[in-house]
């Protein structure tokens, strides 16, 4: 025969009316933990220093290179490995741009160009007598883990492509700085990289001109290099090699981060929690002395290595 629930003991129902007992008995604790929190978590945020971004936009240069492709092809292996190892076109891509920005050859070299390690680290820097206050000074590795690790932010839109980049800083006028520091600095980065790899490509051409003796293939490999002087050119007269800037750097005007108010009503619903947590918590142990479960609390004492008082 099946009991029906209603025959069931009191004691084993559980009724939302003692939750409410609970939280009221320790109502108390709760808003001295949940103030406390609130509090500290408003001083907390109010130390903490403001952090701006400055963003900017670019897109990749897309150019046709059928027209140098064609002609290349008909001189076989040699001249049809230049257009892929020239980037003659001046075309970029988001994957060159990140791996470029990411590499600790062009941030090291921004570092060093422009003197930015007493900027990057301000506070361990003593403006008056030009040196550091550590023991230690900072290295280009830290400065590099240092940007890397937070400073700049890369954020590749392949849908759109374009690619949004970002720098934090204290000074909003130094983090604009600071980005077209690496704008500038990728620009020239893949700049020199297709300049020297049109100059090899360019002298192999030409030792084949030389070597050459059929007057047609002679004729196109004039012209082919004469195109790799014209692109050669076009790329040292570019602002930015590979890339538009479709949205500059700028100065901002509001901070980036903390977000106050966010950190403050979150340090007040985990204080919450955590302080119903530990109300549930007392009473249990309370109830525990008062039900006269001496076996579990001595157990609970034995195994927080806690000693009974004698």
């Amino acid at each position: 025969m099946i009991e029906n629930r209603h025959d069931w003991p009191e004691e084993n129902e559980i009724n939302i009316l003692d939750f409410i007992i609970v939280l009221l008995k320790h109502k108390r604790m709760i808003f001295f933990f949940v103030f406390i929190a609130g509090v500290a978590a408003v001083v907390v945020s109010l130390l903490m220093t403001n952090i701006y971004q400055s963003e900017c936009t670019i897109t990749p240069i897309e150019q046709e290179k059928a027209s140098l492709s064609n002609r290349l092809s008909a001189l076989g292996g040699l001249a049809a490995m230049a257009v892929s190892q020239t980037g003659i076109g001046g075309a970029g891509s988001l994957e060159k741009f990140e791996v470029v920005l990411k590499s600790r050859d062009l941030t090291n070299g921004l570092v060093k160009k422009h003197k930015l390690m007493p900027v990057i680290f301000k506070d361990s820097w003593d403006e008056k007598t030009k040196t550091w206050k550590t023991e230690e000074p900072p290295t280009l590795q830290d400065a590099y883990k240092l940007i890397q690790g937070g400073m700049l932010k890369i954020k590749p839109d392949k849908k759109i492509n374009v690619l949004k980049l970002g720098f934090l800083f204290p000074d909003p006028a130094v983090a604009r700085k600071l980005l077209n520091y690496y704008v500038d600095g990728m620009s020239e980065f893949l700049r020199q990289q297709a300049l020297e790899n049109v100059a090899t490509q360019s002298k192999a051409l030409q030792e084949q001109l030389v070597t050459t003796a059929d007057p047609l293939l002679r004729t196109k490999l004039a012209e082919i290099i004469a195109q790799y002087v014209e692109k050669e050119t076009l790329a040292k007269v570019q602002k930015y090699y590979g890339f538009n800037v479709i949205d500059p750097p700028f100065v901002p005007e509001k901070k980036f981060k903390p977000r106050r108010a966010q950190i403050c009503i979150l340090s007040v619903i985990v204080a919450f929690f955590m302080a119903i947590f530990l109300a549930f918590f007392m009473e249990y142990v309370g109830n525990l002395k008062k039900n006269e479960d001496a076996e579990r609390l001595g157990n609970l004492k034995k195994y927080m290595k806690l000693r009974n008082k004698k």
